[in-house]
């Protein structure tokens, strides 16, 4: 079991991925028929790719889990309570995961920064 990720499911995604992306194909197909036939190019991304090429915490995708204690106003705020200077944004901060709640990280996060440069909010710019 070469490449499973520490800390989550022991699968050896090396041995297991292609099998997995038939397996979602197929599925996929049953709503969209013909759907392999029109692939031009397949690439697999395992949850190894998201630790080892985008440095995810244990190849996650999202962060944290999607738990009630573990969403929205419960991440970690976008400013950090103990080290100032330091903002935090991305899918496992407030408000969450997803490119919407991303994109609405990095909001918080800029207009905490700009608050804490003492830039003020005028009505043009709200």
């Amino acid at each position: 079991m070469g490449h499973s990720v520490r800390g989550s499911a022991r699968i050896d995604w090396e041995r297991e991925s292609a099998g997995y992306a038939e397996r979602i194909l197929a599925a996929l197909e049953t709503l969209l028929p013909g759907l392999r036939q029109e692939i031009v190019v397949k690439r697999v991304f395992t949850p190894v790719d998201f630790r080892d090429q985008l440095n995810a915490f244990q190849g996650s995708a999202f962060s944290v889990a999607p738990r009630l204690a573990q969403s929205a106003y419960f991440r970690p705020h976008n400013r950090d309570p103990e080290i100032p200077g330091l903002y935090i944004v991305g899918a496992g901060t407030h408000p969450g995961a997803g490119v919407p709640g991303v994109i609405n990280s990095a909001k918080a996060t800029t207009r905490l920064v700009l608050e804490d440069l003492g830039w003020q909010r005028t009505a043009a710019a709200s």
